[in-house]
């Protein structure tokens, strides 16, 4: 997943804010620039100590959409199954509990998968699981 451009525009601007004043507490122009550009599901690190052994913060940035944004490009009936990959279910115990076949359990399952530009149930399930804790 790429970094938003903007944010990182404003991230060059933090840190450069950062490398001309290295003073501590940390300027509050470079964290104003990153205000700006914060979105939800966001998480901005900054490690100042790295310095001594980078000679530059070490910045890490993680994007954390969250579940409703994640399933939004999926149908009703896939969101259903995506639900219930998520919680482990195998696609027996899916077409049991939606009352549909197999088959059309693997059927919402590859569609899941290609719609998300997912590999498999697993990265469905860390996907879903890395929404939930940003």
């Amino acid at each position: 997943m790429s970094v938003d451009p903007e944010l990182l525009a404003a991230l060059g601007k933090s840190l450069r804010d950062l490398r001309d004043a290295p003073a501590r507490p940390i300027p509050a122009g470079a964290i104003a620039a990153l205000a700006d550009v914060a979105k939800p599901g966001t998480t901005l690190t900054i490690d100042l100590e790295a310095s001594a052994v980078i000679g530059a913060p070490l910045v890490t940035v993680t994007q954390h959409p969250d579940r409703t944004r994640l399933f939004a490009p999926l149908t009703a009936r896939q969101q259903d199954v995506a639900a219930l990959v998520v919680a482990g279910k195998s696609n027996k115990q899916i077409a049991v509990v939606l009352g549909i076949s197999v088959a059309t359990v693997k059927d919402h399952v590859h569609a899941i998968l290609h719609r998300l530009g997912l590999s498999s149930r697993a990265a469905v399930i860390a996907a879903a699981q890395a929404s939930q804790t940003g």
